[in-house]
């Protein structure tokens, strides 16, 4: 499975995904996102405040879950990586303006200016689409996986 495809496939399953993290425990935390994507990355942003926040401070690793919506599309999709935590006054500024989340971010966390914005960047090492079928593709970084 190329990027792209991967891509494509979590837009049309849902706009939001279920991003899963950990404390320093191991005691697991899921709370729902809604993402942006750049080449091999999966974006979000989120507060400081949060338990999402707290817990990728201590531990980086990261999974997404986009689940079947219907018995129509391409299936449902789970991926795994590694997050970077953005939050200086230029990487918001940047970030905002670069428009790496696709919705009006002000109704969320008001303006750029918010110091509790956090921009997070989850660097995806490996994916899988299992389609209606039963079908899995699997995309590993930075190749293609052999397997269609």
């Amino acid at each position: 499975m190329e990027w792209a495809e991967l891509v494509d496939a979590a837009r049309q399953i849902s706009w939001i995904t279920y991003l899963a993290t950990a404390d320093a425990a191991g005691r697991p935390h899921v709370a729902p996102v809604a993402p942006g994507f750049t080449e091999g990355s999966v974006w979000f942003a989120t507060n400081a405040s949060s338990k999402k926040y707290r817990n990728l401070v201590v531990n980086p690793a990261v999974g997404f879950h986009w689940p079947v919506d219907a018995a129509t599309g391409p299936g449902e999709l789970a991926a795994w990586g590694t997050a970077t935590l953005y939050h200086s006054e230029d990487d918001r500024r940047r970030l905002w303006d670069a428009r790496v989340l696709p919705y009006d971010m002000s109704k969320f966390f008001g303006s750029v200016d918010n110091p509790n914005l956090v921009f997070v960047e989850a660097a995806i090492r490996r994916a899988r689409l299992l389609g209606p079928d039963m079908t899995s593709r699997v995309w590993v970084r930075p190749f293609r996986s052999p397997r269609r």
